[in-house]
């Protein structure tokens, strides 16, 4: 049974309202009558009706004084306003008021009966609405905290954010008052949750210690977030120690070659994005032969070891020549040779992997007018600092160069039936290189001998000597630059010795490179 309040200050009119509702008798009654807003408000709060039926021209505190109280103080009640004046004022503040109908002298009783069928539906619904978010106070607190733990994620990964403030009872008194430091823990074989929520709670770090799952990265990945009260930097650093060494020794005792970033400690939830930073750039310092646990403090970045891969110049060929098929191979090679440099870590194998990506950009860019920028570039660095295993940076660019080889063949300039024409091509684009007749041969599937026997007879000069001419042409391109020195010259067209560069060029021009430069001045 629902209740309500009739106010209006005519008697009589209460009465034929009352007649007019009587039907309804079984769905509603009225629990008070006020002849004005000042009475209906005392019976409102005294009485508490569900809903409230009102006339808007009342003594003392009429209709318009009225509904902005009830608004504010009761926004959910609905109300039946009724009026003697089509007044659009009226009207307006009746609907800002949460009115659920605005009546005009006279009325039927259908009418004010259909008001009221409109008042109970409306009633009913928030009832169920009610109903099916009220939650237990411990739901609600289970609520907040899985909110709390996808907030903490997106922090981490640096998703925006409309703020950092934790709604977990759970977690928020200890957010206010504490330190934060972040854990980045990779393993080789995805982890079972469950086995470090028990390792924090048997170690007693359960109420200092979150953990947190990788969700969406590419590997097996876990992050553990320590929350450190706010002392001296002594006692931080022995609690911190205190909980490496147990992980330590607990992930080494089932879980080899995991391995354990640590950032620096921050002070706030909002440089967790700042700290995974620090915690991913640690393992980057792990020795891809060392297949033990690890355990690594973020320090200063350093300068990534040059790798000279052998087949690199095969690869780059085989790469724009869109030979799809062989870059499986040759990636195995690739990671392969990653392992057999002693000291070649991991941050040394995304720091080449990323040059080789530059080098597809560039050929993207040349064929297809892909643009090389900054952004993509930032973004497959991005992807790949996200990868803690060298075989997921692995199966991270064998897809990549597989779908640059698949782009670039319709347009690969390798694509001549004349095999010899393709060699001369390679040639004029990589004269700066090391070329030998056995590089080449085998680049193109032949045998030496018959490559120097071919390319003579079908260019009628020898491999070497179409070689030479090519470096001096464009030697002499760049000796019209006067500000260009002879020895970076003789560098970037393939002579690394300045003075065999100088016989060579006067052997081919009858003048050295520095009579050519003379020459071209005096005919300017």
């Amino acid at each position: 049974m629902y209740r309500y309040i009739i106010v209006d200050d005519e008697a009589l009119i209460r009465k034929g309202t009352l007649k007019k509702i009587s039907p309804l008798s079984d769905l509603v009654t009225c629990i008070g009558e006020a002849e004005n807003g000042s009475d209906a408000l005392e019976q409102i709060e005294e009485k508490k009706p569900d809903f409230v039926i009102m006339d808007m021209q009342m003594p003392v505190m009429n209709g318009m004084e009225l509904l902005p109280i009830l608004a504010e103080k009761y926004p959910r009640m609905p109300l039946i306003v009724i009026s003697g004046y089509k007044n659009f004022d009226y009207i307006k503040q009746a609907i800002s008021a949460n009115a659920v109908e605005y009546l005009l002298k006279p009325f039927s009783a259908q009418m004010i009966q259909d008001c009221i069928h409109q008042v109970l539906n409306r009633l009913e619904e928030r009832t169920e609405r009610d109903r099916q978010l009220k939650l237990t106070e411990e739901e609600a607190e289970q609520v907040r905290y899985e909110y709390d733990l996808t907030l903490l994620h997106n922090l981490i990964f640096g998703y925006r954010t409309a703020g950092t403030t934790l709604t977990s009872r759970k977690l928020n008194y200890i957010n206010t008052t504490h330190d934060v430091l972040l854990i980045n823990l990779c393993y080789p074989e995805p982890l079972d949750d469950s086995v470090l929520f028990q390792w924090l709670a048997e170690n007693g770090f359960g109420d200092l210690g979150l953990y947190l799952s990788g969700r969406d990265t590419a590997q097996s990945q876990g992050f553990l977030i320590l929350f450190l009260s706010q002392q001296a930097e002594k006692y931080q650093e022995r609690l911190v120690k205190q909980v490496l060494d147990a992980l330590e020794l607990f992930l080494d005792s089932f879980a080899a070659e995991t391995i354990i970033g640590v950032s620096l400690i921050h002070h706030s939830l909002s440089d967790l994005s700042q700290a995974y930073v620090e915690a991913s750039h640690a393992p980057d310092a792990h020795i891809l032969t060392d297949h033990r646990t690890h355990l690594f403090r973020f320090t200063k970045e350093s300068t990534p070891q040059r790798l000279d891969w052998p087949r690199t110049d095969e690869f780059l060929f085989r790469l724009e020549a869109g030979m799809r098929g062989e870059i499986g191979p040759l990636c195995d090679d690739l990671f392969a040779y990653y392992l057999s440099v002693p000291s070649a870590t991991l941050g040394d194998a995304k720091y080449h992997c990323a040059s080789l990506s530059g080098y597809c950009r560039q050929l993207l860019n040349t064929y297809m007018k892909i643009p090389e920028t900054g952004h993509s570039s930032a973004t497959m660095e991005s992807a790949a600092s996200h990868i803690f295993s060298l075989e997921g940076l692995k199966k991270y660019y064998l897809q990549f160069f597989m779908n640059v080889t698949i782009m670039l063949k319709p347009h690969s300039i390798y694509g001549n039936e004349d095999v010899i024409e393709n060699v001369k091509t390679y040639i004029q684009k990589n004269y700066q290189k090391n070329l030998t007749q056995d590089f080449l041969a085998s680049l193109f599937y032949m045998n030496r001998s018959y490559l120097s026997s071919l390319f003579r007879s079908r260019t009628g000069e020898k491999f070497v000597d179409y070689l030479c001419d090519v470096r001096i042409e464009r030697a002499e391109e760049l000796l019209e630059n006067p500000d260009q020195k002879l020895a970076q010259i003789a560098r970037s067209v393939g002579y690394d010795n300045e003075k065999y560069f100088f016989r060579i060029f006067k052997k081919r021009t009858g003048m050295t490179p520095d009579q050519y430069r003379k020459e071209l001045s005096a005919h300017e």
